[in-house]
C-alpha cells in the first residue's frame, strides 16, 4: 500500500495489526502547497455550481507531475519490483496506479469508487438508452433528448482525452519509446473492473463479463436504531442558510 505523504486511507485501520507493507513517500513542499491551493480552488467553484473543466485538468497536471516524481523514486519502485507480486490493485481514477502496474508488468485489477459513466474504460454505451454521464437524462429518451445525447458523449469524450494528455509527459519521461502505453487502452487493459455501485443504482445498461459490482462492500455493518426510547439525534442541512439544525428522531 502506498500512501501519499503519510496519511492513511481507512482511519479506523491504522492502529490494527497489518499484513502487508506500507510504503510512506513525500513529494516537495512546495508541491504540496500547489497541490492543495490548486485543489481547493477547484472544489470551491465545484461546490458554488460552476462548471469547472478547464481546473480539473490544472489538477490532473499536478497529479501527473506528482506521478512523475513517485516513478522517478528508484528506492520505491525496486522495492515493489522486489516483492514479485502476482496481481496490483488500482483505482479507477488515479491514473498513476495504472502507469505503475504497467511499469512493473504486472497484470492488475481496478477499482471505480463511483458509478458508471463517470470514467470511460470501455463499456458498451448504446447512446439510445443510456444517458451520458452529466447529461441530466434518463434512459426513457425521445428524439431530442437523443440528439442531446449524442452532442453529450462528444463533450464528454473530448474531456476524456483532455484529462489522459495530462500524464502524456510522464509517460514519455519513464516509458522508453515503442513501449509507451496509452492511458485509454491502458485502462482497458485491466483484469476486473470491481465498480462500487449497485444495479438498483444504475441505469439499465450492457456490461462486459469482467466488469462486477460490489456496491456496499467497504460499508460498515449498520448499527440498529435504540430500542429503549431513546431519541436519536440526526442533523438536516438547510436549504435557505448556511447552517445545519440538529434535529431529534423518535
Amino acid at each position: 500500500m502506498l500512501l501519499l505523504s503519510g496519511k492513511h486511507l481507512a482511519s479506523d485501520t491504522k492502529d490494527k495489526e497489518k499484513s502487508y507493507q506500507v510504503i510512506r513517500w513525500f513529494p516537495p513542499e512546495d508541491y504540496q502547497k500547489t497541490v492543495k491551493e490548486r485543489f481547493n480552488n477547484y472544489i470551491e467553484k465545484a461546490l458554488d455550481g460552476r462548471e469547472e473543466t478547464e481546473g480539473l485538468v490544472k489538477v490532473m497536471e499536478i497529479f501527473g507531475t506528482q506521478c512523475s516524481y513517485l516513478l522517478s523514486r528508484k528506492d520505491i519502485m525496486d522495492s515493489l519490483n522486489n516483492e514479485n507480486v502476482d496481481l496490483v490493485f488500482v483505482e479507477g481514477f488515479d491514473f498513476c496506479s495504472f502507469l505503475i502496474a504497467e511499469k512493473l508488468e504486472k497484470p492488475f485489477v481496478a477499482i471505480l469508487p463511483a458509478s458508471f459513466g463517470s470514467l470511460e474504460f470501455g463499456l458498451p454505451s448504446p447512446l439510445s438508452y443510456v444517458p451520458v454521464f452529466y447529461s441530466l437524462l434518463t434512459d426513457r429518451m425521445d428524439f431530442w433528448g437523443r440528439v442531446k445525447n449524442v452532442f453529450m458523449f462528444f463533450r464528454f469524450s473530448t474531456m476524456q482525452r483532455c484529462l489522459h494528455s495530462t500524464f502524456d509527459n510522464t509517460i514519455k519521461e519513464h516509458f522508453t519509446e515503442g513501449s509507451r502505453p496509452v492511458l485509454s487502452h491502458l485502462l482497458r487493459k485491466a483484469e476486473l473492473w470491481f465498480v462500487n455501485s449497485d444495479f438498483a443504482f444504475d441505469f439499465a445498461r450492457p456490461l462486459l463479463p469482467n466488469t462486477v459490482y460490489v456496491g456496499g462492500l467497504m460499508e460498515k455493518p449498520i448499527k440498529p436504531v435504540p430500542q429503549n426510547g431513546q431519541p436519536v439525534p440526526f442533523i438536516t442541512p438547510s436549504l435557505f442558510s448556511s447552517g445545519v439544525h440538529p434535529e431529534t428522531l423518535r
